[in-house]
């Protein structure tokens, strides 16, 4: 059995790099931040001996579906393609979390937010423990009307995912402004 690093849950941790591809920068800009926090999450995961899984979206342009530079995936590190709007959509990830009650999931990317709470959202199904690093997740900034609905999407995702942020899974210490 794989060892994959015990969160403060008790849980082995699974890292899911979702959609960190070339193609995603080129939709819009990622918040101020997000990519540094992804780079972090993984070298973190990496350190810690958390099993990592890259999760990519099928892209027909070759340089467009190469991973972000500073996210590549190491040898040792599968990359999965999902076929649907979610990891699960993958028989692979499928299989590889099935029946793994003790895991949680922590969740980084570069996508719509539509497919990070619908991987989340059968995560929860499947009884798993669910982590979405709210600054490791980098969705493209769009038009206020769509803006707002991916809002309440994120919102909707509190209730079966956890929320949490990079300084806080790596135990980082946060810089306080002092007045």
């Amino acid at each position: 059995m794989l060892d994959w690093g015990s969160g403060l849950s008790g849980r082995e941790r699974l890292l899911v790099c979702l959609d960190l591809q070339r193609g995603r920068q080129g939709e819009g800009r990622a918040p101020d931040g997000c990519l540094v926090n992804c780079r972090r999450m993984l070298a973190h995961a990496r350190h810690e001996g958390w099993r990592v899984v890259h999760v990519h979206s099928k892209n027909p342009d070759p340089a467009q579906a190469q991973p972000i530079d500073g996210l590549e995936p190491l040898l040792t590190e599968p990359v999965l393609y999902r076929s649907g709007m979610s990891a699960f959509s993958n028989r692979t990830f499928r299989e590889m979390v099935e029946g793994r009650r003790a895991v949680e999931l922590v969740i980084i990317g570069y996508s719509m937010t539509s497919a990070l709470v619908a991987t989340a959202l059968i995560a929860y199904e499947e009884a798993l423990s669910v982590v979405m690093v709210e600054d490791a997740i980098c969705s493209v900034v769009l038009d206020r009307e769509t803006r707002d609905a991916i809002e309440v999407l994120g919102k909707a995702a509190t209730r079966f995912a956890t929320l949490a942020c990079t300084d806080d899974l790596i135990g980082a210490p946060r810089l306080r402004r002092v007045v």
